[in-house]
């Protein structure tokens, strides 16, 4: 690929005076040479200066998070790589016969593609997508004559966990010709699978690793939001631990704590290379709590003590100081990023194909449904239409007073699979049943197997 994605360095970005666009990526075309309009895009959606909708109107926005950015950088580089092998002119390049006509096609029918094989809807999509938004920035800042993407009406539910009309029907504009994608639906590893997959992952990259990893299962955190988790993130006191009930049983209880480095959504600085964003709490298992205190007390020091010692003398004292993270790698004492998480959690063989640290939050969501929906297990008595409705109905409530908090989600939009989830279980085929003949047991099913509660009893948050 001759179009290239690259960051400066940030420091000397910074002492040129151009700090506020540090963190930014640019791109670099074929020549190789800096590719202005594109960089100079980047830098306007980075700063929140422009974006499809407001189209540089003075009106309050919010700036992407550095993922996304990077996501549009990529995307755009794979166009204008397109655009410039095919000879297409971005000054006049239309919708219609060059974006979607040709470079959509393509992408469709596998011309475009690195093994020659159509591409997935919705990389699809989210390509043609950023086409269309720099072509349309181009218009907005004179480079090009106006740009028409054809569009068309659609009808669509919204919710709200605090609208009493959060299903009211709204019309919004969308653009005509998408790929048509099916629903993502949820698949879930059987407790078996994710097991020896965790094992897995414990064996071959260490102890702490093996923790940030679980840490994802139990609380639903982002990778990026666990890597970013301070060393007093959880309260060095236990007696200013915020325990949800005291007088349950261990296993029942639970921690809050507040986070807000990593976290998705606006913007508030940076602290220690990580994104300062909006703060939210969350709920963590007591049992996982206690884990991460022991390994903050006595495993990191080891971690933090090969960091320091590899550093001068004169070095030494910043290291120390300056190494806020709780997270550190156990051979080296260098921070673990989520890019790290990532790569351990998929170093070792998956349960299947796409298993990720985010179906990782879907699990933790699917684990508290389901410890919900055991509390109503008698609905099913009543018969099926009755009972569906009523697991519906509080399956929805469970999404928006808990899940939805917990994971950050500001919108029922991403998190309706997993009501999705409960209505696929419930269906014809039955996921969900009241086994009589196992002492009145309320089992769950997923893609065939039925999952042990005792595993889940463990792990539920």
């Amino acid at each position: 690929m001759n179009y290239r994605v690259y960051f400066s360095d940030s420091g000397t970005t910074t002492k040129a005076g151009f700090g506020k666009v540090a963190h930014l990526p640019c791109i670099f075309d074929s020549r190789p040479g800096y590719h202005r309009a594109a960089s100079r895009y980047l830098i306007d959606r980075g700063l929140g200066v422009w974006n499809p909708k407001a189209r540089g109107v003075a009106i309050e926005t919010i700036a992407p998070s550095d993922q996304t950015i990077l996501n549009y950088a990529h995307w755009l580089a794979n166009f204008l790589e397109w655009a410039n092998l095919r000879g297409i002119d971005l000054s006049t390049c239309t919708y219609a016969e060059h974006v979607q006509g040709r470079y959509q096609t393509e992408m469709v029918n596998g011309i475009w593609s690195r093994d020659a094989v159509g591409l997935k809807p919705s990389t699809i999509n989210l390509r043609v997508q950023q086409a269309c938004d720099f072509l349309t920035w181009m218009s907005d800042k004179g480079l090009r004559g106006p740009f028409h993407i054809a569009t068309e009406t659609v009808t669509v539910k919204s919710g709200s966990a605090t609208s009493s009309v959060g299903h009211r029907p709204k019309e919004i504009e969308v653009r005509k010709g998408k790929v048509r994608q099916n629903k993502r639906r949820l698949r879930m590893p059987t407790d078996a699978q994710l097991d020896a997959w965790l094992s897995r992952v414990y064996a071959k990259a260490g102890d702490t690793k093996g923790l940030m990893c679980e840490t994802i299962l139990l609380t639903a955190m982002r990778r990026e939001e666990v890597a970013c988790w301070r060393v007093d993130t959880l309260p060095p006191e236990k007696k200013d631990w915020h325990i949800n009930n005291p007088a349950a049983p261990l296993k029942q209880q639970q921690v809050r704590v507040s986070i807000k480095f990593g976290t998705k959504g606006s913007g508030y600085g940076y602290d220690h290379g990580d994104k300062i964003g909006p703060e939210r709490s969350i709920w963590i298992p007591l049992e996982l709590a206690e884990r991460l205190d022991e390994y903050r007390r006595k495993h990191r020091n080891s971690a933090l003590r090969k960091w320091v010692k590899s550093a001068p003398a004169s070095e030494q004292r910043r290291r120390i100081s300056e190494t806020v993270h709780l997270f550190l790698d156990e051979h080296t004492g260098e921070r673990i990023t989520s890019k790290h998480l990532y790569q351990a959690w998929t170093s070792v063989e998956l349960p299947f194909d796409g298993w990720s640290p985010h179906l990782g939050r879907d699990w933790w969501a699917c684990s508290v449904l389901w410890r919900e929906l055991k509390k109503h297990e008698h609905l099913l008595s009543l018969g099926v239409e009755t009972a569906t409705a009523l697991l519906e109905s509080t399956a929805m409530s469970v999404i928006r007073l808990q899940i939805q908090p917990q994971l950050g989600h500001a919108h029922d939009s991403t998190t309706m699979i997993y009501l999705q989830w409960v209505m696929d279980m419930v269906s014809v085929g039955l996921s969900v049943r009241y086994e009589a003949e196992h002492n009145n047991e309320f089992q769950i099913e997923i893609n065939g197997e039925t999952i042990a509660d005792s595993k889940l009893q463990q792990r539920q948050p």
